[in-house]
């Protein structure tokens, strides 16, 4: 069974946003069961960028391939607000990332102390 580049890219891709479907599910599932701390919500807001940022690429290839640019055949004139959207959630995702990371460290570090 041959695949061309294309669709193994394309198949890569939608793993990774199934992947990170996965990760907005379970982050959104230790926010419920934990106090809802601010880190708790930022953790699942990191997931939900990482999420929308790989599945702008998957749900949209036809406007990043067949649409008619100015010049011609090309990239549609609706990608390049699609590229945007995707580069500010790659962006903000590692960002709140590590905004959840911080408070998480420091609630665990606090919590040590008290229990020492």
């Amino acid at each position: 069974m041959d695949f061309d580049t294309p669709t193994m890219f394309l198949l890569m891709r939608t793993a990774a946003a199934l992947g990170v479907l996965a990760a907005v599910f379970f982050s959104y599932r230790l926010y419920r069961e934990t106090d809802k701390g601010w880190y708790w919500g930022t953790l699942v807001l990191s997931a939900l960028f990482f999420a929308l940022s790989q599945w702008v690429f998957v749900l949209f290839p036809i406007a990043r391939v067949h649409g008619p640019g100015p010049g011609g055949p090309g990239p549609g004139p609706m990608w390049g607000d699609l590229a945007l959207l995707r580069d500010v959630c790659e962006i903000l995702a590692p960002a709140l990332f590590a905004i959840s990371c911080y408070g998480i460290y420091k609630t665990m570090h606090a919590i040590r102390k008290r229990v020492e």
